[in-house]
C-alpha cells in the first residue's frame, strides 16, 4: 500500500509540473497567439481556420462535412463575442478533430481548459488526442492525471481512471505495471460504481498470473453484482489457478 501511494503521489507531482509548463511546451506560447480579450490568456491565433487532413475528410460524406463548416463559422463567430465561452472552444476542438486537424484541436482543447480550470471534459479529450491520434502518451498521461486532479463531477471519474489505466496496460509500455494501481487508486476513493474498475482489475490480475488478487477483485465484484453467473464462474477458475481462456 505504501509503495502505490508512493507512485501515486510522484505522478501526481509530475502532472502539476507539466501543468505548469504545457503552454509553452505544446506550442501556446507568445508566439502564434492574439489576445481577443485583456483579462483573458492570449489565444492560439489559427483558431478561426480548419487545416483540414484531405484522407480524413474524404471519408466524411460531403453533406455532413459541410453542416461541420457551417457549425464551425458559427463557434468562431461565438469566439469573437464571447471569448470565454469554454463550450466553443470545447466545440471548436472537437470540428477540427473531425477534419484531422488535430494541432488545431490540441490548441483549441488546451485552451478551454486554461480559461475554464474547473472543467475536465477538455483534458478528457485531450488525452484521446494524445493517445489515439498523436500516440505521444507521455502527454496523454499528463491530460488524464490532471482532469483526475479537477474533481470535475460532470465527467465520470470511473471513465478518468478507466481510460489513465488503459493507456498504461496498452500504450505507455514503460508504465504498464501502473495499470492495475491506478484502478485499484480509483477503486480506493469510494466511487459508487466502481464495477468496472473491480471487473478490468481482477480480469488484467487474472492475465498477469496474479491468482489471489484476481479472487480478491472479482469477489467484490460480485459482491456488487450477484446475478453475474459468468464471473462466478470465472472466480472458480480463478481459485483452481487455471490460466485466463484465450
Amino acid at each position: 500500500m505504501k509503495k502505490l501511494i508512493i507512485i501515486v503521489i510522484v505522478i501526481l507531482v509530475a502532472a502539476g509540473t507539466f501543468f505548469a509548463w504545457q503552454k509553452n511546451w505544446f506550442g501556446l506560447g507568445s508566439e502564434g497567439t492574439v489576445v481577443l480579450r485583456e483579462d483573458l490568456p492570449p489565444a492560439p491565433a489559427g483558431y478561426k481556420t480548419i487545416n483540414e487532413d484531405p484522407m480524413v475528410t474524404a471519408e466524411i460524406p460531403a453533406d455532413v462535412a459541410e453542416k461541420y463548416r457551417q457549425g464551425f463559422e458559427e463557434l468562431v463567430k461565438t469566439i469573437g463575442e464571447h471569448p470565454d465561452s469554454f463550450g466553443a472552444w470545447f466545440n471548436l476542438g472537437s470540428v477540427k478533430s473531425v477534419f484531422g486537424d488535430y494541432d488545431g484541436a490540441e490548441k483549441a482543447w488546451l485552451y478551454a481548459t486554461e480559461i475554464s480550470p474547473s472543467q475536465a471534459r477538455s483534458l478528457l479529450n485531450l488525452g484521446d488526442l494524445y493517445r489515439n491520434k498523436m500516440k505521444n502518451y507521455e502527454r496523454a498521461e499528463w491530460a488524464y492525471l490532471t482532469a483526475i486532479e479537477r474533481h470535475d463531477f460532470s465527467v465520470d471519474p470511473v471513465m478518468l481512471y478507466r481510460e489513465l489505466a488503459s493507456l498504461y496496460r496498452f500504450s505507455y509500455s514503460e508504465k504498464k505495471d501502473l495499470a492495475i494501481p491506478i484502478l485499484e487508486q480509483g477503486l480506493g476513493i469510494g466511487l459508487e460504481k466502481n464495477s468496472e474498475l473491480l471487473a478490468l482489475a481482477g480480469m488484467w490480475a487474472w492475465e498477469d498470473g496474479d491468482f489471489e488478487k484476481a479472487a480478491s477483485f472479482y469477489e467484490q465484484y460480485i459482491l456488487q453484482n450477484s446475478d453475474q453467473e459468468e464471473a462466478k464462474k470465472d472466480l472458480e477458475r480463478i481459485r483452481r489457478r487455471e490460466s485466463l481462456p484465450r
